[in-house]
């Protein structure tokens, strides 16, 4: 961070250009101006004046959705009204990068954190700076911070908090280590019976490929041409073809300390043309779709649990994932999903799992640094209540009474009808903008306890396999809090450049090589960088 910077201006002028610089900042935010009344509370406790708060979330909003009384119970306990933005997943970097350094960031805005973006923000003031004693006044957040670890090795870095880390778990861990959830795939288990196929809670990528050209040669569904075997988007084959064989080819951990103690980069290793191979033989055998790399968000997902014409999908490991798989296959196609579905984690063609140890938190919460005090202390009062037991218990499963109760034994029950959700009900439901719902998913009763207990299992079942064999990369905060020019320029969009290469005519394996030196130009710089670091 810069620090110490001198002013030469004469004092005169410096009063002119503060006060300039204060009018500016007020009309940034034309709705503070009626926020002059603070935070004070009535006799009854509620905040006495109006607060317009405006935020940036990924939760799309339609006409009428926030015409519930789930929505209004949060307007009106905190007296605010929301200028909501909706952020589409695909635009989702562009757009806040934007913001961010044209000012024109929201009061509160979800953010994919990256390192580098982060300390230049901070560098150039474009983030609000929390007060001192801000753990002090919302206990409930700061708890839920200090589990992050992010949130400690950034204050070290800064001096300061600026943003908050999103907790995945914070009383709900699952397993120790902690592995991402993805590698986790569904597949259809009537199929799999009807071709004579183990079912199994974990399977190699070639055993998947087996079964799927099973499937593509008995068609047990009798789809003919609308059968697709493995119902993958690029970004899911490399989640459960690529990462399988190598963990460090994924986006996430491309760059890694070997047992030499040097750095190195992962996709150029072997295995990830192992992986590749796989990846262009499914490709090439019609297992995959002609046109997976084309796909977007769910169309993977939705061949599946939705037209019902996948053989295989993409899951993800979270019991609520598998809830609503279950949702839309009653919704679309009236079936039981329980008499369908088989889940598995994913190896490697060697049998090893492979993952990457998981930080507790994903993606983060900033603010903009025009916020007004006001402003930020009524959202920071909102966040800390969502965060209690008592706000986690309303974000998750709505209203006690209505929604939920708790039997003779003090377990927590759903009142919802069979086969709805609490989306059903309250849709875009936006206000639990902190703690993760990965955490609540694992003991909330709306999702069968079959599938959370599943999900445990898989937690666990990765944990005990990547220790054991030696193969879960753990987290390396030094590389991932590692800042610079190279840094940004070997970063690279592998799901993409990994279909793109299956996709080449000529040999794979001569294609491969030939991408990775011409990489080396960006990725060299950095490795040495990095190994300059040890010596």
């Amino acid at each position: 961070m810069k620090t110490n910077k001198k002013l030469s201006v004469k004092p005169l002028l410096a009063v002119v250009l503060a006060l300039t610089m204060m009018l500016t900042a007020c009309s940034t935010k034309q709705d503070n101006a009626s926020n002059a009344g603070g935070n004070a509370k009535d006799e009854n406790g509620g905040y006495k004046d109006k607060l317009k708060i405006s935020t940036a979330q990924l939760t799309e909003i339609k006409d009428g959705q926030m015409d519930n009384e789930f929505h209004k119970f949060w307007t009106d306990k905190f007296n605010i009204e929301w200028d909501y933005s909706y952020v589409q997943w695909d635009s989702w970097a562009e757009k806040l990068r934007l913001w961010i350094n044209s000012g024109d960031l929201p009061d509160i805005a979800s953010w994919n954190y990256v390192h580098g973006d982060f300390m230049n923000y901070v560098d150039q003031g474009l983030l609000y700076k929390f007060p001192d004693d801000w753990k002090e006044r919302w206990p409930n957040v700061a708890a839920a911070y200090n589990l992050t670890g992010l949130g400690d090795k950034l204050e070290e870095l800064t001096g300061g908090t600026y943003i908050l880390p999103k907790p995945i778990y914070f009383e709900n861990k699952p397993a120790d280590p902690l592995t991402n959830q993805i590698g986790v795939i569904a597949l259809r288990k009537d199929w799999a019976e009807a071709v004579g196929f183990e079912l199994k809670d974990a399977y190699t990528t070639s055993e998947l490929m087996e079964y799927a050209r099973l499937v593509k040669e008995k068609d047990p569904g009798k789809l003919g041409s609308k059968l697709v075997p493995i119902s993958y988007n690029a970004a899911d084959a490399m989640t459960n073809i690529i990462m399988p064989n190598n963990v460090h080819a994924m986006t996430d951990s491309p760059f890694y300390k070997g047992e030499d103690g040097q750095y190195h980069w992962g996709p150029a290793d072997p295995e990830t043309l192992t992986g590749l191979k796989l990846m262009q033989q499914a490709y090439k055998e019609g297992l995959l779709n002609p046109e997976f790399y084309t796909w977007k968000n769910n169309e993977g997902n939705d061949n599946f649990r939705v037209k019902g014409v996948g053989a295989i999908t993409s899951l993800g490991g979270l019991a609520s994932y598998r809830k609503d798989m279950d949702t839309q296959m009653k919704k679309n196609l009236g079936v039981d999903s329980d008499e369908l579905v088989q889940t598995a984690i994913v190896l490697g063609d060697d049998g090893k799992y492979r993952n990457l140890e998981m930080p507790n938190f994903w993606s983060s919460l900033i603010f903009s640094p025009d916020i007004s005090k006001e402003n930020f202390e009524r959202i920071m009062d909102l966040i800390d209540y969502s965060t209690s037991k008592e706000g986690q218990l309303l974000l998750n499963m709505g209203f006690e009474g209505t929604d939920w109760k708790y039997d003779d034994n003090k377990e927590l029950v759903s009142l919802l009808p069979e086969g709805t959700s609490l989306e059903d009900k309250y849709p875009a439901r936006f206000e639990g903008l902190y703690v993760l719902g990965d955490d609540f998913s694992i003991i909330n009763p709306a999702i069968k306890k079959e599938y959370r207990d599943r999900a445990v299992k898989f937690y666990q079942d990765k944990a005990k396999l990547g220790v054991e064999g030696g193969t879960l990369a753990t987290y390396d905060w030094d590389l991932q809090l590692y800042d610079s020019k190279a840094k940004s320029q070997a970063s690279f969009d592998y799901q993409n450049e990994y279909a793109n290469l299956i996709l080449q005519p000529g040999d794979l394996e001569a294609n491969w090589k030939k991408w990775v030196e011409g990489k080396q130009s960006l990725v060299q710089p950095l490795l040495d960088e990095l190994n300059n670091l040890n010596k």
